[in-house]
């Protein structure tokens, strides 16, 4: 399956994302390069295959989910590189 330029930029759009021509043609390749890997799932023989299905709860059983007393703070905040009182300084990773 091949997504062309102008079906791209509708999904974008409906994304609410605007992209100029390079960031276009950059995100058709790519999609194109992604669909294309799919398309080979097509060619694979899986007959005699069971579906696979999550592990259940009587398969796979849980531990019970209690509160419990977080310790070590003390060690923990001695770790840190930067950061004031009980907080910790988190570099910035999102650009605005």
């Amino acid at each position: 399956m091949k997504l062309g330029g102008e079906e791209v930029r509708a999904i974008a759009a409906e994304a609410r994302l605007s992209l100029t021509d390079e960031e276009l043609a950059k995100a058709v390749r790519y999609i194109g390069s992604f669909l294309d890997m799919v398309d080979r799932f097509k060619e694979l023989d899986l007959k005699g295959v069971e579906p696979f299905c999550f592990a259940e709860a009587a398969e796979c059983p849980l531990r019970e989910d209690s509160p419990a007393a977080f310790g070590g703070m003390p060690e923990i905040l001695a770790g840190r590189t930067e950061g004031v009182g009980s907080f910790f300084k988190v570099p910035r990773i999102v650009e605005e």
